[in-house]
């Protein structure tokens, strides 16, 4: 409980070192160049903490007629400067704004992780007859982040035990193999070599993200609570899971979801934070569970 307090006395304070998103020096919208008025469906894609728009690749090719794709960046990523930070309000508040201003007929919301709060206070704003929601390893309301925060704090110190190499950077790409497949996968032997495998292809890729930057994508996600969840419940929503998510528990995104009357949950066996890149078939099952046909 002192660490939960602890965490949450540190994210009100980062909340007030940088202002939200509309006060950025640039936007954080980015689109397909066929966002323009009357376009009749909008894709929104809208990555996590510390993840880039270009987790969302495979739905560049999706190629459905008459949409565009838009996409939402996070402060220092993408080429964004960090001169702000992520409010979930504030930022649903800011997406909702543009796709209203298109008029969709339909839009179709993808929120990975951090991203998934942000999709849900967008929707509520939406005024689009048609509106779904793909939610990929979600996290729910408070408490929710702060149990993942004291959680994953736990799993950077055994990182950093499992390390062969010192360093904060080993310790990151060490915590690496427990986002992609669990805490559980280290007792089987293929599974563990298949994810040191992996975490070595991405040496040098994957390092410790700047303080500053970790706090301007996840201190408002430790306070952040749907309080009012029937303003989502005439939109469609999926989530997409990994049953061993080590970052938000299935078990407590299953209460979540059925608390805003979710359609459906898909549940992946073995999998862990990083679906997108664990799970083939991921994109293609909210495809289907959006019912969006490609262009022939």
């Amino acid at each position: 409980m002192r660490l939960l307090l602890t965490l949450a006395f540190l994210a009100l304070s980062a909340c007030s070192l940088l202002p939200p998103p509309q006060q950025a020096s640039e936007t954080p919208m980015l689109h397909d160049g066929n966002a323009e008025k009357g376009v009749e469906k909008v894709i929104m894609l809208i990555p996590g903490a510390l993840a880039s728009v270009g987790l969302f690749e495979p739905v560049l090719d999706w190629h459905v007629p008459d949409s565009a794709v838009m996409a939402y960046r996070f402060p220092g990523i993408d080429d964004l400067p960090l001169d702000h930070r992520v409010d979930i309000v504030d930022s649903g508040k800011l997406i909702a704004d543009q796709i209203n201003d298109l008029a969709p007929k339909e839009v179709y919301l993808i929120g990975y992780s951090t991203g998934g709060p942000i999709a849900l206070e967008t929707a509520r704003r939406l005024q689009a007859d048609d509106v779904q929601i793909a939610l990929i390893s979600s996290a729910s309301d408070s408490p929710a982040a702060l149990l993942a925060s004291a959680r994953g704090a736990i799993d950077v110190v055994k990182a950093m035990f499992r390390a062969k190499q010192p360093g904060l950077d080993e310790t990151w790409l060490e915590n690496y193999r427990t986002l992609l497949y669990g805490r559980r996968h280290f007792t089987e032997e293929e599974l563990a070599e298949r994810s040191r495998q992996m975490a070595a292809m991405q040496r040098g890729h994957i390092t410790k993200p700047p303080n500053k930057m970790t706090l301007a994508h996840t201190s408002d996600l430790m306070t952040w609570y749907l309080d009012r969840p029937e303003d989502v419940q005439d939109a469609r929503i999926g989530f997409f899971h990994g049953a061993e998510d080590s970052i938000f528990s299935q078990d407590l995104t299953r209460r979540f979801a059925s608390r805003i009357q979710a359609e459906t949950f898909y549940s992946y066996p073995g999998q862990g934070h990083l679906l997108f890149v664990t799970s083939p078939s991921l994109f293609n099952d909210i495809r289907t569970f959006f019912g969006l046909q490609p262009d022939s």
